[in-house]
């Protein structure tokens, strides 16, 4: 697999202005990284930073080399989702290639061990597999062979919850259980009280009308809880919400109120909301009560059923020569 001959470019122009005491700049969006050597302690502090931030990463590390190599196991770089670096694991064609494969793996996949030959002469960047087999060529003259771990860090799943009700109370709690960090949004003072969500991450009070989503701005690893306590309410914070990277998007209410708020929507948008793929609406799954205890489970349900990949389907065993479960 070659690495993009963009990003072989990115990374040898990003060397040159690092060498004379520019920024290197490596993804295509040019954000620039600090040129010049991190120390471990430098590099962790970044780490827990972006972290702090939620913003994900990939830590990127030389765990093991043969023969001659540009850096000693123990060297370290952070990858961002748009390519952008700090430290190093060699430079030339062997981070060129680390980095295609951390950004790979920050779209979708998880920590993996990625290793390389530095072999023969060419601009050829392919992983080769775990288990040693024949060399593949990356173009650089160190006659080596590198494995490096990347560890991909993304922020946990967070359950961002507008409306703090009697539903929205209950879906806090049950979240909770679920290990979800959650943030409960309401603009009612009286119900936007950290006492009444004590196991919540945070609880916002917040003009919800003149800024539907609070001030947060829900990413990809979020799911979205719209149970305000008026239809327009839902209707502006639904409109946002489906503008946002946000993973899932549910709404509460009736199939005609949900009906009604998405037409509304559409007309504005230009386009039918119930094409998005993320779209909840009505929210949960149904397990035929209305009680807000019941509702919340249900809407819990989905969520975890969506942040898991999970299969709606009994577990309980079959009798013998039928299938071993069956679905709802």
């Amino acid at each position: 697999m070659k690495v993009p001959e963009e990003i072989l470019r990115q990374v040898a122009d990003a060397a040159r202005r690092a060498a004379h005491g520019g920024s290197a700049t490596i993804d295509a969006r040019r954000a620039a990284a600090p040129a010049g050597p991190w120390t471990d302690a430098e590099l962790f502090s970044e780490a827990a930073r972006r972290a702090a931030a939620a913003d994900p990463f990939a830590l990127c590390t030389v765990i093991g080399t043969a023969r001659s190599v540009p850096r000693d196991a123990g060297a370290k770089m952070l990858v961002a989702p748009d390519g952008s670096i700090c430290g190093s694991v060699g430079g030339g064609p062997l981070e060129a290639s680390v980095i295609f494969e951390a950004v790979q793996l920050l779209r979708g996949g998880g920590a993996g061990i990625r290793r390389f030959a530095l072999t023969a002469a060419g601009d050829a960047a392919d992983p080769l597999p775990v288990t040693p087999t024949t060399r593949e060529d990356l173009g650089m003259k160190c006659g080596g062979e590198v494995s490096i771990f990347v560890d991909v860090v993304r922020p946990p799943a967070r359950l961002v919850v507008y409306g703090a009700g009697h539903v929205g109370e209950r879906v806090a709690q049950l979240a909770a259980d679920a290990g979800l960090t959650t943030v409960v949004i309401d603009d009612r003072p009286a119900f936007a009280q950290p006492e009444r969500f004590p196991r919540a991450a945070e609880v916002r009070c917040a003009d919800l009308d003149k800024d539907p989503l609070g001030g947060l701005r829900p990413g990809p690893q979020d799911f979205v809880v719209i149970l305000t306590r008026c239809h327009a309410l839902d209707e502006g914070v639904l409109q946002a919400a489906l503008q946002t990277p946000a993973r899932y998007v549910g709404l509460i209410g009736s199939r005609r109120k949900v009906a009604v708020i998405l037409r509304s929507i559409s007309r504005r948008l230009g386009r039918d909301p119930r094409g998005d793929p993320r779209l909840h609406a009505p929210i949960g799954l149904k397990l035929g009560d209305k009680s807000p205890g019941e509702i919340a489970i249900s809407i819990l349900a989905e969520v975890l059923l969506v942040k898991n990949e999970g299969e709606l389907a009994h577990n309980r065993l079959a009798s013998s020569g039928s299938a071993t479960h069956s679905n709802v």
